[in-house]
């Protein structure tokens, strides 16, 4: 699932409530009356930071209660117990109305029958078309639509322009063997364990980072229903991964606890694959390096190929046992109108997956920057199997960087694995 950095940012002032009140207008909100008689709502918030859980609390719920007349309590989980949290809620009649779900979630939910089909709602928005349309294709399975992008990060590539510059790089990376030559130019340099730090952690980021250039290299997890990994795509993209850690421009051992500041940001890299969390990460530890952070395009795997960033998104989805449905249909479209999504976006450190908020004033240069690629982002396929994936696959990964296991072997061995998940 996608895990944004915590935000440092404070709260906007007291006359953001006109504003709010305005979106829900704007978004359509049902009457007082036949909203309250429906009932009160809830709503479940995964990984909020306290400023996200005091803006939801403090002024953007109350600011739809006033304008729909219906309550909402709202709830919050951390992300680390959160899917079977929900899955056990869904099970027992006590999941909230409307939650936010993480990346890949929405066809492992679906599969379980836990969300609610909102494809007409959905299609019938007359903002639909403000929200970038490879994101709201990651809420969809099977072709119907459960779920309403509301965070996103958007990973490209981001580069220390100081440690760049020093070793002579004049222009950013736009293929693969731009990467590994910047590479090569900055190993070696002062301070700098790796060149690149593929933001690996001791979770699920080797098989998150090898799913960027499988991505890029055009790759399917699936066909035919078949695991299909060992393909040529993803010779190609296996291939290479494993070159930049054999060729030490790569460290295994580069681990990112989740606290304190990033490899790129202390110094110890120059280059990463990453995203908004990067720049977040710089701003809260070291902001004159934050402003030595530049951002390039979705790499291409090669001159002829097509450039691709990828994009992990947090989105909202109504519980399928939600006694209020159209009620529940109301806050999400609340939430997900500009003034809300903005809010929420900026709290979460993330970016917001509407075109009409690029230009939002907190969107500095680097997040500008991260979201002009997201028109070309893509994301993991849906599938119920794809929780499961991750961890399998970033274990079958590990042997294959440190050169133990053949690429061809690993390829093979992922394909079995998925195939029996």
């Amino acid at each position: 699932m996608s895990r944004f950095t915590l935000s440092r940012r404070g709260l906007l002032g007291l006359g953001a409530a006109a504003t709010l009140t305005t979106g829900l207008s704007a978004c359509g909100g049902g009457s007082k009356e036949q909203q309250g008689a429906e009932g009160k709502l809830s709503f479940l918030v995964l990984g909020p930071t306290q400023e996200l859980t005091k803006y939801l609390t403090d002024t953007a719920i109350p600011a739809f209660t006033k304008a729909s007349g219906t309550e909402v309590e709202v709830q919050t989980s951390d992300w680390g117990s959160a899917f079977q949290k929900v899955t056990t809620g869904a099970a027992s009649n006590s999941l909230a109305d409307v939650l936010v779900i993480g990346g890949i979630w929405t066809a492992p939910l679906v599969d379980k029958n836990v969300l609610l089909d909102l494809t007409e709602k959905i299609s019938s928005w007359d903002e639909k078309d403000q929200i970038y349309p490879r994101m709201l294709e990651d809420g969809a399975y099977e072709g119907k639509n459960y779920a309403m992008p509301i965070a996103a990060d958007v990973r490209s590539g981001i580069y220390r322009k100081d440690i760049l510059d020093a070793a002579g790089i004049t222009s950013l990376p736009e293929t693969w063997d731009d990467f590994k030559a910047a590479a090569l130019a900055v190993k070696g340099a002062d301070g700098i364990v790796a060149p690149v730090d593929f933001g690996l952690d001791k979770s699920i980021g080797l098989q998150q980072a090898f799913a960027q250039l499988f991505l890029q290299a055009g790759g399917q997890y699936w066909t035919d229903g078949k695991a299909s990994f060992n393909s040529e795509a993803g010779t190609k993209a296996l291939t290479y991964f494993v070159s930049l850690f054999q060729e030490g421009l790569a460290d295994p051992n580069m681990i990112f606890s989740g606290n304190g500041p990033r490899p790129i940001v202390a110094g110890q890299a120059a280059m990463s694959l990453g995203g908004v969390a990067i720049v977040g990460n710089a701003e809260a530890n070291n902001k004159e390096i934050a402003e030595h952070l530049v951002v390039g395009p979705g790499l291409k795997a090669d001159a002829g190929g097509e450039a691709r960033s990828v994009a992990w998104i947090n989105k909202l989805a109504v519980s399928r046992g939600t006694k209020n449905p159209d009620g529940a249909w109301e806050l999400v479209k609340y939430l997900a109108a500009a003034p809300q999504m903005s809010e929420i976006s900026r709290l979460y450190d993330a970016l917001p997956p509407r075109r009409d908020l690029a230009s939002a004033e907190w969107i500095d240069e680097r997040r500008a920057q991260i979201l002009a690629t997201a028109e070309q982002a893509v994301s993991q396929p849906p599938n119920p199997k794809m929780l499961a994936l991750g961890p399998e696959v970033n274990s079958l990964l590990e042997p294959a960087i440190r050169g133990t296991v053949s690429v061809e072997d690993t390829l093979k061995a992922i394909d079995a694995k998925v195939d029996t998940l």
